[in-house]
């Protein structure tokens, strides 16, 4: 049974899945192109893309497998799925497919993929009961997983703080206690993956520049991915609470305007090793 964190979680995805991705600076492009680009993903591979989402990485994979290879994209949300698959036929892609299935119980046989990729989503695996052996069942031997990571975002940390005071959550009390490593710097991520006992591992940390051209679009894209369940969240405090909390925001935005919008650093780890 699905619980309620969960369950909410997939709602917010299928509530943005359709602009997901299409407002203001596409960084998801950019870093699925990325994870891609550092993988061994090559010519006629046969791939799986966990977490899908809008096909930031899988549509790069298709790119670079050519017609000899093949690519799966699996997603929780069926509205993800949806509007990927449409994506997909409009692009007449015919040796990849997109399917609503769980990463905790992959329905493919062993050793059955070259590379599983999963772009932003390794929290979900490692709080998950099977953590990382479901994705080692279906690789091949000498098969290489790749996953993309949020590094420390010191340019998140302000809006953190004010969504604290609105919600009333104690910071002191979100340390790790649910026995989950951390994994938001390249030494914890190693750490990760040799614990799981892959081979030739290789972690890099990269900064990027994000820039968007206003606050408003700034806001709206924050409306279009999983931040949303946050402000739903000040919403639900009233009218009053959430015009006070938007105003709050947008004076707290002011620090990172340049004359050509306003520039965050989303610094990312890409990290992959072989089975």
């Amino acid at each position: 049974m699905i619980n309620k964190e969960k369950q909410k979680l997939m709602n917010v995805w299928d509530k943005v899945a359709t602009r997901f991705g299409k407002i203001g600076p596409n960084y998801w492009q950019r870093f699925g192109n990325r994870l891609v680009e550092l993988s061994s993903i090559n010519k006629g591979k046969k791939i799986l893309d966990i977490g899908v989402g809008r096909g930031a990485s899988l549509f790069s994979a298709i790119n670079k497998i050519g017609k000899e290879g093949y690519a799966v994209g699996i997603d929780a949300s069926e509205v993800m799925v949806s509007e990927t698959h449409k994506d997909i036929e409009k692009q007449k892609i015919d040796n990849a497919k997109v399917i609503k299935m769980n990463a905790q119980t992959l329905e493919f046989d062993d050793n059955f993929f070259d590379n599983v990729i999963c772009g932003f989503g390794i929290g979900y695996l490692l709080y998950s009961d099977s953590k990382l052996t479901e994705i080692l069942r279906v690789l091949k031997k000498d098969g290489q997983v790749g996953f993309s990571i949020w590094a420390i975002q010191e340019d998140q940390k302000w809006l953190t703080k004010i969504v604290n005071k609105y919600l009333h959550i104690d910071s002191s009390n979100q340390n790790n206690k649910s026995g989950i490593p951390k994994f938001d710097t390249a030494k914890d991520v190693r750490k990760i993956l040799e614990n799981t006992g892959l081979r030739n591992i290789k972690v890099y940390k990269e900064n990027a520049d994000v820039i968007y051209t206003t606050k408003e679009q700034w806001w709206e894209e924050m409306w279009s991915n999983a931040v949303r369940a946050v402000f739903e969240a000040v919403e639900e405090l009233g009218d009053d609470k959430f015009k006070e909390f938007k105003v709050e925001v947008f004076n707290g935005l002011e620090m990172y305007k340049n004359i050509d919008g306003l520039h965050f650093n989303m610094p990312v780890i890409y990290a992959f090793g072989e089975k």
